[in-house]
């Protein structure tokens, strides 16, 4: 795998074009801000950072993701959380 290259995990959506969609159908009419995946799909850490995200939504919206994601759209670490890409 070339550097900066991620593999694609299940359910995570790596077309920029079908995320913009995919973000824009999960906005929460009442924060603006995209729902995150519910907590309960996951086991262990990556189910505790799925609670975290659905927590503070407006913090991870204003900090900028560190893994190289934005080649799939993503603007914000909480758009890490809206597919499965944050239990990855």
């Amino acid at each position: 795998m070339a550097r900066g290259e991620h593999p694609k995990a299940p359910g995570e959506e790596t077309d920029p074009k079908a995320f913009k969609i995919l973000k824009e159908k999960s906005i929460d009419s009442k924060t603006g801000l995209p729902r995150t995946l519910d907590p309960s799909l996951f086991k262990g850490k990556a189910k505790r950072a799925y609670q975290i995200a659905r927590e503070i939504p407006e913090v991870l919206a204003q900090v900028p993701c560190f893994c190289e994601c934005e080649a799939f759209g993503h603007e914000n670490l909480l758009d890490c959380f809206i597919d499965e890409h944050g239990a990855g």
